[in-house]
């Protein structure tokens, strides 16, 4: 005799597994074909299918520790145990006679299999989904501290290049409506050595250029691109550079020009030479 095909509440039942891909072979078959061949509405399947992607999209999913899976599957089963969330029994089909004859004892084991394995895929199903929120929350921290120590070490850079003789630290700010702020140290013969955060990122030709402006005449210290965290770290060929000289930053359209053509982002103004430096 063959196998009765599978019935619509049933395939509902499994659209969470094989959405994930864990159903056993035969099972899945048997879900394909009643796709191909029901004319209802498979809800389930469609919505199940657009969210297993987004909430895998970007995440590099890596096995947990023991413990914290341990912790998860028992936070699963115990918020499943409190909503009441219970997996659709599978419809059956009633006696031609219109009865239901009381299942015997077999047939309510295979019963409780079914429903103790389906809530058990439940309950890994929602570990599943926890897991990947808590790698996503910690690929989130790792980016921030990535963004920290890349702008910890451009500061060293800057720190270092002000300490050296007849070097000076220039604190640069944001224009109005703009963003990006940082240090620079010029160093006796010009070299400007730039740490800048909270820079839109650069696309396409675009680049920032770092300008020594003396009097009305600005020299291109450096370009460079910045990416999504934001962070700069530069240091630029020596340039004609006196107290009071503006250090500039300024969004170009393109890289080698030899005077500004995008607007100013963000400034800084080179202080007098310091205590009992020669004038």
């Amino acid at each position: 005799m063959s196998e009765q095909p599978m019935s619509h509440e049933q395939a509902l039942d499994l659209a969470a597994l094989y959405v994930l891909g864990a159903l056993a072979p035969a099972d899945e078959a048997a879900v394909r074909d009643h796709l191909a061949t029901c004319g209802l509405a498979h809800t389930e399947f469609d919505e199940l299918g657009g969210i297993v992607p987004a909430l895998l999209e970007d995440v590099e999913l890596v096995e947990p520790p023991a413990a914290l899976r341990d912790r998860i599957m028992d936070a699963a089963r115990a918020d499943l145990a409190a909503r009441g969330g219970h997996p659709r029994a599978a419809a059956t089909s009633p006696p031609a006679d219109g009865l239901s004859e009381f299942p015997s004892a077999a047939e309510r084991e295979t019963r409780r299999a079914a429903r103790t394995g389906r809530l058990d895929w439940a309950i890994r199903i929602a570990a599943v989904i926890a897991i990947v929120a808590v790698g996503a929350w910690g690929i989130g921290l790792q980016r921030q501290l990535d963004t920290s120590q890349r702008f910890d070490r451009a500061v060293a850079a800057v720190l270092d290049a002000a300490a050296k003789p007849g070097a000076q630290a220039v604190i640069l700010t944001p224009a109005a409506g703009k963003q990006g702020r940082g240090l620079a140290a010029v160093a006796a013969d010009g070299t400007v050595t730039l740490a800048m955060r909270d820079l839109p990122a650069t696309g396409g030709s675009q680049v920032y250029t770092a300008w020594v402006i003396v009097g009305k005449m600005p020299t291109s210290l450096a370009d460079f691109t910045v990416d999504s965290n934001g962070i700069a770290s530069v240091t630029s060929h020596p340039a004609p550079t006196r107290a009071g000289a503006i250090i500039a930053l300024t969004l170009e359209p393109n890289a080698g020009n030899s005077a500004p053509k995008g607007e100013i982002v963000s400034t800084g103004v080179t202080p007098g030479p310091p205590p009992g430096a020669a004038g």
